[in-house]
């Protein structure tokens, strides 16, 4: 698994350039005020955009659910968070706009998605591994702190392990000759051991 981490960063960053910037939950990365509604959901994904380098193109909505208080999953981790649909639709829960850190964190997911549209078959280990490589892409792509957090807040890991996302960020930091100091501010404190741990790993 460290391997084919370290080789997708060398396909992105090669295909795509290197993403210098570590993304934080700051006004100076989203310009989205606090909102529940579509306008603020589409704000968020015009910053992921633009943070991706990708032109603003996709369309934002929300997917026809319940009401959050109608819904009886009894914990379950299986419902839909979000989206993307080959026609450059993305769509969304809307209670999530009510995490703002699982928010970006399933957007960013999703605006990978429409990025490596019509890829599939060249990523790091071709289209059986594509869900993989949209979960590490937004690690690659700055949003690694928005990545490990939220799977921890939701309280399930998604396609990749945490152990796998924390040494997905440190191999970010790493790289880009950056400290886990700034990133620790934003992570819980089983996340911050994670990352701990897979910046002594990582090499």
């Amino acid at each position: 698994m460290e391997d084919w981490i370290e080789d997708c960063f060398d396909w992105f960053d090669g295909f795509f350039g290197p993403a210098d910037n570590l993304i934080l939950p700051t006004a100076k990365f989203f310009t989205a005020e606090a909102g529940a509604d579509n306008d603020t959901a589409t704000t968020v994904v015009r910053d992921i955009e633009r943070l991706m380098g990708m032109e603003a193109a996709l369309d934002v909505m929300p997917l026809g659910m319940l009401p959050e208080e109608y819904r009886h999953t009894y914990q379950s981790n299986a419902s839909i968070a979000g989206t993307f649909e080959a026609e450059g639709v993305v769509r969304y829960d809307p209670a999530l706009l009510k995490t703002p850190t699982r928010f970006i964190g399933v957007m960013a997911h999703e605006v990978m998605h429409a990025r490596l549209h019509g890829f599939e078959a060249i990523i790091p280990g071709g289209i059986e591994a594509h869900e993989l490589v949209t979960d590490l892409g937004c690690v690659i792509a700055g949003f690694g702190i928005f990545q490990l957090q939220a799977a921890d807040d939701a309280g399930w890991s998604g396609y990749m392990s945490q152990s796998s996302r924390a040494f997905a960020l440190a191999r970010f930091l790493k790289r880009r000759n950056q400290t886990a100091e700034e990133a620790m501010s934003y992570l819980s404190p089983r996340c911050k051991r994670l990352l701990r741990k897979a910046m002594r790993a990582s090499v």
